[in-house]
């Protein structure tokens, strides 16, 4: 049976390993949609230690501020239409 994860205990510092509960809880997600994105390649896939399986928490930060990069989208880049001196006479 999977453990809720509002009865997950949350320690003040995430340890550098988490479980698929923990790692879940931390997301605020539910551990069926953590598999979900770790099949769709949306969070790393988990190291092994012996028979016990663990994400580094690093590497899912890591891939979830990666997105953080990503370029702007067109809506919110700066115009581009027209040479600078076509746009410089419009904003007299």
């Amino acid at each position: 049976m999977t453990t809720r994860k509002a009865d997950i205990p949350l320690t003040s510092r995430l340890t550098a390993y988490v479980s698929r509960e923990q790692g879940a809880a931390e997301l605020q997600v539910s551990p069926s949609t953590w598999d979900d994105l770790v099949a769709s390649g949306k969070l790393p896939k988990p190291r092994q230690i012996g028979s016990i399986l663990r994400w580094r928490w690093q590497d899912i930060d890591a891939t979830i501020c990666k997105d953080d990069a990503a370029p702007l989208e067109p809506f919110f880049r700066e115009p581009t239409n027209g040479s600078p001196k076509e746009r410089k006479r419009h904003v007299a």
